[in-house]
């Protein structure tokens, strides 16, 4: 079984943007905290790979003992891609890991103890691009502190540029998506987002049509 198999942290329609996005900025080194098992860093990498952007993971895996740790992560790096030198692990917690270094940054959270110290530190650095976000409007603490980033005036030097279902993606530049996007405006600022991709129910809608 593959690794990735295990957990999918966004939608398919949410990877395809982001992926999309990244691979057309102009970042030189893109870092995801949060790595867990890959997934995403996975969707990442097999966008950028023939660029010359690299990757960074970042996590410490606190949930194993110690000593399996950076085995663990090696493993997830090795069933990305064993023959690349352009991705690099960092074990250590990102709050801790100097990560404003790197052009753009992906939030990969489990939850709001781990995002939001991070939002505070990403507020204050010099990164070019971040993805922030919920992925969906699960966790209240998140949601909230997202929503006050978006309403505050000055944004800290960010521009949101793209709702994707609860991704919000920012830049201190202009990003660019190749990707179907609309215009709208979210806190009274210009923003493109995403359309919904179809649903339970209106798939179950279009069932019953065919079937009646």
């Amino acid at each position: 079984m593959q690794l990735q198999n295990l957990w999918d942290g966004f939608s398919e329609q949410q990877y395809e943007y982001i992926t999309d996005i990244i691979k057309n900025s102009d970042a030189e080194s893109v870092c995801e905290l949060g790595t867990f098992v890959g997934t995403t860093a996975k969707r990442i990498w097999n966008s950028i790979k023939h660029t010359d952007k690299k990757l960074f993971l970042v996590d410490n895996y606190l949930f194993l003992p110690q000593a399996k740790r950076q085995t663990f992560f090696n493993y997830v790096k090795k069933s990305i891609d064993p023959n690349t030198s352009k991705i690099k692990t960092v074990l250590e917690s990102s709050h801790s890991y100097d990560w404003g270094q790197h052009d753009f940054v992906i939030f990969g959270h489990h939850d709001a103890d781990h995002m939001l110290p991070d939002l505070k530190k990403l507020l204050d650095s010099s990164v070019s691009y971040a993805i922030i976000g919920d992925g969906v409007a699960g966790c209240f603490r998140r949601t909230k502190a997202i929503f006050e980033f978006l309403a505050s005036e000055t944004n800290y030097g960010f521009i949101p540029q793209y709702y994707i279902n609860g991704l919000i993606v920012i830049g201190r530049k202009e990003l660019s998506c190749g990707l179907p996007t609309v215009k709208g405006s979210l806190f009274s600022q210009n923003i493109r987002y995403t359309q919904p991709t179809k649903t339970t129910y209106s798939k179950a809608i279009n069932e019953l049509k065919r079937i009646s």
